[in-house]
Protein backbone atom coordinates (compact mmCIF):
# COMPACT_ATOMS: atom_id res chain seq x y z
CA UNK A 1 0.00 0.00 0.00
CA UNK A 2 1.59 3.86 -0.72
CA UNK A 3 1.09 6.10 1.39
CA UNK A 4 0.92 9.69 1.09
CA UNK A 5 4.59 10.32 2.35
CA UNK A 6 5.58 7.27 -0.37
CA UNK A 7 3.91 9.09 -2.89
CA UNK A 8 5.46 12.54 -2.43
CA UNK A 9 8.63 11.29 -2.17
CA UNK A 10 7.95 9.67 -5.71
CA UNK A 11 7.04 13.04 -6.74
CA UNK A 12 10.22 14.53 -5.48
CA UNK A 13 12.18 12.38 -7.15
CA UNK A 14 10.75 12.49 -10.60
CA UNK A 15 10.83 16.01 -10.47
CA UNK A 16 14.06 16.89 -8.47
CA UNK A 17 16.26 13.80 -8.56
CA UNK A 18 18.62 15.61 -10.53
CA UNK A 19 18.85 18.14 -7.53
CA UNK A 20 18.78 15.31 -5.22
CA UNK A 21 21.99 13.55 -6.60
CA UNK A 22 23.75 16.83 -7.67
CA UNK A 23 27.06 17.41 -5.54
CA UNK A 24 25.92 20.99 -4.16
CA UNK A 25 22.95 19.07 -2.55
CA UNK A 26 25.33 16.59 -1.14
CA UNK A 27 27.40 19.21 -0.02
CA UNK A 28 24.56 21.31 1.61
CA UNK A 29 23.79 18.22 4.01
CA UNK A 30 27.34 19.10 5.27
CA UNK A 31 26.08 22.82 6.34
CA UNK A 32 23.91 23.46 9.32
CA UNK A 33 20.52 25.09 9.63
CA UNK A 34 18.29 26.13 12.05
CA UNK A 35 20.84 24.77 15.10
CA UNK A 36 19.80 20.63 14.54
CA UNK A 37 19.29 20.09 10.97
CA UNK A 38 21.19 20.59 7.73
CA UNK A 39 20.01 23.03 4.71
CA UNK A 40 19.53 19.43 2.02
CA UNK A 41 17.58 18.03 5.28
CA UNK A 42 15.19 21.63 5.81
CA UNK A 43 14.59 22.31 1.78
CA UNK A 44 13.45 18.29 1.91
CA UNK A 45 10.78 18.97 4.69
CA UNK A 46 10.17 22.46 2.89
CA UNK A 47 9.24 20.38 -0.66
CA UNK A 48 7.52 17.90 1.15
CA UNK A 49 5.27 19.96 3.09
CA UNK A 50 4.67 22.31 -0.29
CA UNK A 51 3.59 19.00 -2.69
CA UNK A 52 1.44 18.07 0.37
CA UNK A 53 -0.18 21.11 0.25
CA UNK A 54 -0.26 21.54 -3.54
CA UNK A 55 -2.52 17.80 -3.31
CA UNK A 56 -4.51 19.64 -0.98
CA UNK A 57 -5.97 22.48 -3.33
CA UNK A 58 -6.13 22.99 -6.89
CA UNK A 59 -3.61 24.61 -8.82
CA UNK A 60 -4.56 24.58 -12.46
CA UNK A 61 -2.06 26.59 -13.60
CA UNK A 62 0.26 25.28 -11.58
CA UNK A 63 3.07 22.74 -12.20
CA UNK A 64 4.34 20.96 -9.58
CA UNK A 65 7.39 20.39 -11.10
CA UNK A 66 8.07 24.13 -10.26
CA UNK A 67 6.95 23.84 -6.66
CA UNK A 68 9.21 20.45 -6.27
CA UNK A 69 12.53 22.37 -7.88
CA UNK A 70 11.66 25.86 -6.35
CA UNK A 71 11.67 24.59 -2.55
CA UNK A 72 14.82 22.00 -2.83
CA UNK A 73 16.46 25.15 -4.29
CA UNK A 74 15.32 28.04 -1.96
CA UNK A 75 18.24 27.81 0.59
CA UNK A 76 20.86 26.32 -1.91
CA UNK A 77 22.91 29.91 -1.61
CA UNK A 78 23.62 28.67 1.63
CA UNK A 79 26.39 26.17 0.39
CA UNK A 80 28.21 29.26 -1.16
CA UNK A 81 30.81 30.04 1.75
CA UNK A 82 30.53 33.49 1.28
CA UNK A 83 26.69 33.54 2.42
CA UNK A 84 27.41 30.39 4.99
CA UNK A 85 29.91 32.50 7.09
CA UNK A 86 28.19 35.73 7.21
CA UNK A 87 26.54 37.10 10.22
CA UNK A 88 23.22 35.02 10.81
CA UNK A 89 20.98 37.82 10.61
CA UNK A 90 22.96 38.66 7.03
CA UNK A 91 21.84 35.42 5.66
CA UNK A 92 18.19 36.13 5.94
CA UNK A 93 19.21 38.93 3.24
CA UNK A 94 21.77 37.44 0.99
CA UNK A 95 21.08 33.94 0.28
CA UNK A 96 17.47 34.01 -1.83
CA UNK A 97 19.39 35.76 -4.30
CA UNK A 98 22.54 33.61 -3.96
CA UNK A 99 19.85 31.05 -4.09
CA UNK A 100 18.28 32.01 -7.44
CA UNK A 101 21.72 32.90 -8.89
CA UNK A 102 22.85 29.05 -8.15
CA UNK A 103 19.99 28.03 -9.40
CA UNK A 104 19.83 29.49 -12.65
CA UNK A 105 23.07 28.92 -13.64
CA UNK A 106 23.87 24.92 -12.01
CA UNK A 107 20.09 23.57 -12.29
CA UNK A 108 18.28 25.67 -15.13
CA UNK A 109 15.83 26.97 -12.75
CA UNK A 110 12.80 28.73 -14.72
CA UNK A 111 11.18 32.32 -14.28
CA UNK A 112 9.12 30.80 -12.28
CA UNK A 113 11.09 28.47 -10.05
CA UNK A 114 13.54 31.89 -9.87
CA UNK A 115 10.92 34.45 -8.93
CA UNK A 116 9.73 32.14 -5.65
CA UNK A 117 13.47 31.50 -4.47
CA UNK A 118 14.44 35.24 -4.56
CA UNK A 119 10.62 36.07 -2.59
CA UNK A 120 11.05 33.15 -0.07
CA UNK A 121 11.89 34.86 2.42
CA UNK A 122 9.25 37.74 2.23
CA UNK A 123 8.22 39.76 4.54
CA UNK A 124 12.14 40.07 5.18
CA UNK A 125 12.22 40.97 1.29
CA UNK A 126 10.10 43.57 0.41
CA UNK A 127 8.08 41.92 -2.05
CA UNK A 128 5.93 39.27 -1.96
CA UNK A 129 5.81 36.10 -3.91
CA UNK A 130 3.17 36.64 -6.83
CA UNK A 131 2.94 32.98 -7.99
CA UNK A 132 1.29 29.65 -6.30
CA UNK A 133 4.73 28.26 -6.35
CA UNK A 134 6.15 31.38 -4.47
CA UNK A 135 3.39 31.18 -1.74
CA UNK A 136 3.41 27.51 -1.32
CA UNK A 137 7.29 27.88 -0.65
CA UNK A 138 6.98 30.76 1.25
CA UNK A 139 4.20 28.96 3.55
CA UNK A 140 6.03 25.80 3.61
CA UNK A 141 9.34 27.71 4.46
CA UNK A 142 7.49 29.39 7.35
CA UNK A 143 6.17 26.02 8.94
CA UNK A 144 9.79 23.95 8.49
CA UNK A 145 11.10 26.79 9.88
CA UNK A 146 9.00 27.21 13.10
CA UNK A 147 9.01 23.51 13.70
CA UNK A 148 12.64 23.62 13.74
CA UNK A 149 12.88 26.14 16.30
CA UNK A 150 10.42 24.54 18.03
CA UNK A 151 12.78 22.15 18.36
CA UNK A 152 14.95 23.91 19.52
CA UNK A 153 13.42 24.96 22.32
CA UNK A 154 12.50 21.32 23.29
CA UNK A 155 16.02 20.24 23.44
CA UNK A 156 17.47 23.61 25.17
CA UNK A 157 14.17 23.89 27.65
CA UNK A 158 12.97 20.45 28.04
CA UNK A 159 16.36 18.64 28.25
CA UNK A 160 15.23 16.70 25.13
CA UNK A 161 17.72 14.78 22.35
CA UNK A 162 17.22 15.94 18.74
Amino acid sequence: MTTEKDRINEIIQREGGDILESERFQRARTIPHHKYTNVAEHSLAVTEWAVHLYEQRDYPDTDVRDVVRACLLHDIGMTDPEIHDSVSFLKAYSHPERSALIAAREYNANEVQLHAIRHHMWPVCVIPPDSPVGWLLLRADKHCTRSDALRFLDITFRGQQP
